[in-house]
């Protein structure tokens, strides 16, 4: 649909690491970090967007065609009007939140958009030149040119010395036109986004996306054309209540299926449809990629599907799951014994079974297999980030340093997948956040989500510890995009219920709770104590909260809902003692508590409360305070002084 140039890519293309921050009427706006703020509060604008937005400020005032966003924003990627559309709308839905529209989008039919603000022409970053025969634009191009050979050159030799076959090629996925079995206009406007979702982002992935058939404006793809090495195919039907997609990932050469999923949104909730697909296509085609290109490869198909059947269930591990986890990566080792990441796979398998056994000797020793194919991992791939991240939780309960040695040689040494690789920043940022150092662990989380955007409780992570900060604004905003992209995930749908119960208004939080069972048909036992709690916290009456506590304990005796989450309702609902005394009485009973509950703005009571230094002394925390010579946040920010007790400054004295 739209022509442009490898030199004009080099130029032009907008590398938000490399953007300044700059103010847009009374926005500040920081490309790197995708973020807006305005008085303090910011949001977070998908990566896509942002590069949208840059571009026309850069303009400054200017028109900027289509073409020029595609080649700018999409490195000349082939995308529809509607990809841009959307990007646009969102832009002015940012602008419409504002009471004094710090800018506004003009539409110039059939040639392009334009961005105006009262001061863009004072504080608007500056763009290049687009003149064709600007000679400093041309030697910026060759040098660029020049330099890529250079790294080609380079990294062909260090393939030639680690053995990995000269003849790879990057994986090349050709996106098929999706078929509707209903003749609804919603229906064909779901089946033209779903295709163009999942090419902006494989895009964002760096993969080689092309959209087959006639849809991508140029034709089919003939015989010439070079084949892809994967194919993504979909059709799309509606039951006069649900829409449904069905998925399928393709061999290119071979057309052998790899992959198939099915997606259901109720009719009223599909709107989002396109993204979730995307997201779960982008990450299944990364995991693929990076085994193709392994040293030394996986090829086989039916391995690969072993792979990406066992990396779907360990990317959403339900309880009772690890028996096939465990099953189809040791059908996987077992034919490919040389491919380094299958034994990172099995090993979070085992971990995954250690967890979920309850026989302490069959727990053991699936945890002993764990650490066996881990530690078999790093003499095959000293940089498999799967292996370390298995290892770190391996590790003896509450012994915080021992985990975050383990991390941190990770984080230094592990070089790929981007899947695991996320998850060891993911993992130290929840570390920080177990022993109450929660700034550091925000970091950490976004560096995490930033690796491996794909991975939905990277995302949810994020929206946690942000309402763990206090910081509702950006909680809900990073809950937002969760939700759009997996909003059946177990991880997403438990952080949704946790902001919803916890720091939402109660009207709004059981609207949250209703929306959430709309949207599923899954029943995880959870919802009813949710709702009870949440009436029960509304109405400030003793007489319910004393009705409902024996509720919030039965629940969590039946695992409904975590121990955790049990306390933290016992103190928001006013209840300190009864709080600490599960605490204690769980401890007591060897059941491992996961301590960044404590630090939460629900638990501020429990801070104050004497017995706090008590479950910190249990739980290993004074002892890591005391060996790093670190404190929680709570005891160094002025604002929270008061939180901690003169009982909790004397136990942090060394002895």
């Amino acid at each position: 649909m739209y022509e442009s140039s490898q030199d004009a890519i080099w130029v032009h293309g907008i590398d938000l690491a490399q953007e300044a921050n700059f103010d847009l009427g009374s926005l500040r706006v920081r490309p790197a970090r995708c973020e807006v703020e305005r008085t303090g509060v910011s949001q977070t604008l998908q990566r896509r967007v942002m590069q949208v937005l840059v571009a026309l400020v850069q303009a400054r005032g200017s028109v900027v065609s289509q073409s020029d966003l595609v080649v700018r924003c999409w490195h000349g990627l082939s995308v529809s009007d509607d990809a841009i559309y959307r990007c646009i709308s969102k832009l002015r839905k940012l602008a419409a939140d504002y009471p004094d529209a710090p800018f506004a989008i003009e539409a110039i039919p059939g040639v392009g958009y334009r961005l105006t603000s009262s001061d863009l022409a004072e504080d608007g970053p500056a763009v290049a030149s687009t003149a064709p025969h600007d000679n400093r634009y041309r030697f910026r191009a060759l040098t660029v040119a020049a330099t890529c050979l250079v790294l080609i050159m380079a990294g062909a030799a260090l393939w030639m010395l680690s053995g990995r076959a000269l003849d790879h090629r990057p994986l090349r996925v050709a996106v098929q036109p999706f078929e509707a079995l209903s003749d609804s206009a919603e229906a064909r406007s779901l089946t033209r986004r779903i295709p163009n979702e999942v090419v902006n982002a494989l895009g964002d992935s760096q993969i080689e996306t092309v959209m087959a058939g006639e849809q991508a404006g140029k034709g089919p793809v003939t015989p010439a054309s070079p084949a892809p090495g994967l194919i993504v195919t979909g059709i799309l039907r509606a039951d006069g209540r649900n829409v449904i997609v069905d998925v399928r990932i393709e061999n290119g050469a071979t057309r052998t299926a790899l992959w198939s999923t099915q997606f259901k949104r109720d009719d009223q909730e599909a709107s989002d449809l396109p993204l979730e697909v995307a997201a779960r296509v982008a990450d299944v085609v990364n995991i693929t990629n990076f085994a193709r290109s392994a040293n030394p490869p996986l090829t086989d198909d039916s391995a690969l599907t072993a792979l990406l059947q066992t990396t779907d269930m360990i990317r959403d591990a339900r309880d009772g799951a690890w028996a096939p986890m465990v099953e189809n990566a040791r059908g996987l080792v077992e034919r490919h014994p040389e491919f380094a990441f299958g034994h990172s796979v099995l090993a979070a398998a085992y971990a995954e079974a250690a967890d979920s056994i309850n026989v302490p000797d069959r727990a053991q020793a699936m945890s002993d297999a764990a650490r066996r194919e881990a530690n078999l991992t790093l003499k095959l791939d000293r940089e498999d980030a799967g292996a370390y991240a298995v290892l770190s939780g391996l590790e003896p309960v509450y012994d915080y340093r021992a985990e975050e040695r383990i991390l941190l040689r990770g984080i230094k040494f592990a070089r790929h997948p981007k899947e695991p690789l996320g998850a060891l920043y993911s993992y130290e940022g929840t570390l920080l956040g177990d022993v109450g150092r929660l700034r550091e662990a925000l970091s950490f989380q976004l560096t995490a989500q930033a690796t491996d955007k794909w991975g939905a409780p990277k995302t949810a992570k994020v929206a946690l510890i942000y309402a763990n900060m206090g910081n509702l604004h950006a909680a809900k905003a990073w809950l937002r995009k969760a939700t759009e992209r997996w909003p059946n995930h177990s991880a997403v749908r438990s952080v949704r219920r946790y902001i919803g119960g916890f720091y939402e208004l109660p009207a709004d939080g059981l609207a949250m709770i209703d929306a959430m069972d709309a949207q599923t048909s899954v029943d995880d036992g959870q919802t009813a104590i949710w709702r009870t709690f949440i009436e029960a916290k509304a109405t400030h009456s003793a007489r319910m909260t004393g009705a409902t506590i024996p509720k919030i304990r039965a629940a969590a005796d039946r695992g409904e809902i975590p121990h955790e989450t049990e306390i933290m309702m016992l103190a928001a609902l006013g209840e300190t003692e009864q709080a600490i005394e599960t605490a204690n009485r769980q401890l007591d009973l060897q059941q491992r508590l996961e301590p960044r509950f404590l630090f939460t703005p629900v638990m501020r009571n429990i801070r104050q409360n004497p017995g706090f230094v008590g479950l910190a002394t249990r739980m290993g925390l004074i002892k890591y305070w005391r060996e790093t010579g670190t404190r929680p946040d709570f005891c160094t920010d002025r604002a929270a002084q008061d939180e901690c007790s003169p009982e909790l400054l004397a136990a942090l004295q060394p002895n």
